[in-house]
């Protein structure tokens, strides 16, 4: 990475994207100015505004991690002692970080596009929330259909219907409930953020106060001890993963973080090399915490990499300013140019929802019939890594064919992308017609249809 200096920064910062770019945003709020955030006058005009390429590797590489949390956990079978099983539940919390990052991406996009803008709720749900809706619900009959016990009619029903409301047809798809419920509260959401954002130390440190004594009663008192034999507390423990409350500090950092963008980003600029110091703090007091449960107060692995722990909250702030600092000084890189493999990383981000719905039933398939077949000779890290890659390939060439096939795009959430992607589209053309006249030249023009025809590749580019 190069190093900017001052006049560096400022020359970003002028380049930025987002907030800065289309409307005025307000600089970090002082005593003399608490003044809230411009908002455009009625009727004036919506200008255009430019990529956000670092959201996009956020966004693609949480999609990898999600996969990869789930490939770890699963792979724990594979260890030959208690050592390497404890070091891949090590790992396994250290990926425990995704949901919270899912959720800030969540916000700052939110935010970003809605913030200070008329809002309409049922154009909103038309255009964005039933992309994720619509999708949620099919999939989740899928898994019921295809990794259940089968039911008779009635009784499939019912347990599809309780678990589409719970998230509980797949054991990832709590993700895609908390961004429904997410998006059910947007309105207010919005109106509190650029509300309580004119003073966003004071809001940043207040959440965080509140999320580090949520975390701590939760994990304490909630999740053992007498109320976790109540029923209550049963409840609480199958689905607190599900309350979008619990998620409050991600949801303010990512909504502030799109607020007050520019000063982010220059703020990061400079000292963002010490987040990695804060980030390695964070992670301290995860694996802290699971050897002290394992080792001193014996209550498992399990309880030790458990998601509701109170470091949780620094680790995953932490690791959400080090990825962003990071993401950040890849995109201006090369600027005003894109920044290397941005197309790559804008297409993983498109198919990164995706991603989150359909990589349960890829992983479930690879550990069936895969993983079974690697050699043991191979170290168990190799095995684990193989399982990982070989369910986030799989996925995404499934989702990248998905986005490319009308109507079928919207079942990972997407507009059909071939319209708008016209190099791509050329090449699938390319490749149908040479399929087909690979088909005709292995009929050998001997089928009751007559002899082969040349295709009509205006007419067939046309069409």
């Amino acid at each position: 990475m190069n190093q900017i200096g001052e006049p560096g920064v400022a020359a970003f910062e002028a380049l930025a994207v987002g907030p800065v770019a289309a409307r005025p945003v307000a600089e970090w709020p002082t005593k003399r100015t608490q003044a809230p955030l411009a908002t455009p006058a009625a009727g004036a005009p919506r200008q255009a505004r430019e990529h956000l390429y670092e959201i996009d590797l956020i966004r693609s590489a949480t999609a990898i991690c999600v996969v990869g949390v789930h490939a770890v956990a699963f792979t724990v079978i594979l260890a030959h002692s208690d050592l390497g099983a404890l070091a891949q539940n090590a790992v396994v919390s250290a990926l425990h970080f995704t949901r919270e990052i899912f959720l800030s991406i969540t916000a700052f996009v939110m935010v970003y596009g809605y913030a200070n803008r008329p809002f309409s709720f049922l154009t909103f749900w038309r255009k964005r929330g039933l992309g994720v809706l619509v999708p949620y619900v099919l999939w989740s009959l899928f898994y019921e259909a295809f990794t259940k016990p089968p039911l008779p009619p009635g009784q499939w029903l019912l347990r599809a219907l309780n678990d589409i409301g719970l998230g509980d047809a797949s054991f990832q798809l709590y993700f895609i409930l908390l961004s429904i419920e997410f998006y059910l509260v947007l309105p207010w959401f919005l109106r509190f953020i650029t509300w309580a954002g004119r003073r966003p130390w004071l809001l940043l440190g207040v959440s965080f106060a509140v999320q580090l004594i949520l975390l701590y009663v939760d994990y304490s008192y909630i999740e053992r001890g007498p109320f976790a034999a109540t029923a209550a507390g049963k409840f609480i423990n199958l689905y607190q993963g599900r309350f979008l409350p619990v998620y409050q500090l991600n949801l303010v950092c990512g909504g502030l973080a799109a607020l007050y963008m520019r000063q982010v980003r220059a703020f990061l600029l400079r000292y963002g090399a010490w987040s990695v110091l804060t980030l390695a703090l964070g992670l301290g007091l995860l694996w802290g915490n699971l050897l002290a449960q394992v080792d001193v107060t014996h209550l498992g692995i399990g309880y030790g990499i458990d998601v509701f722990q109170p470091g949780m909250a620094v680790y995953a702030t932490a690791l959400a300013v080090c990825f962003y600092w990071v993401a950040y000084r890849w995109s201006i890189h090369r600027a005003p140019q894109p920044p290397r493999a941005s197309r790559f990383w804008a297409l993983l981000s498109d198919v990164s929802f995706g991603i989150y719905l359909i990589h349960a039933y890829i992983l479930i398939e690879v550990m069936q019939y895969v993983t079974p077949s690697l050699p043991l000779w191979a170290p168990e890290p190799l095995r684990v890594l193989f399982v990982w890659g070989l369910a986030v390939v799989s996925t995404v060439a499934i989702c990248v064919a998905l986005l490319y096939i009308p109507w079928a795009s919207r079942l990972i959430g997407r507009p059909w992308a071939l319209q708008r992607d016209r190099g791509v589209g050329r090449w699938l053309i390319v490749l149908w017609l040479a399929l087909r006249r690979g088909s005709q030249r292995l009929a050998g023009g001997a089928s009751v249809y007559g002899p082969a025809k040349r295709p009509n590749t205006q007419r067939d580019s046309a069409g």
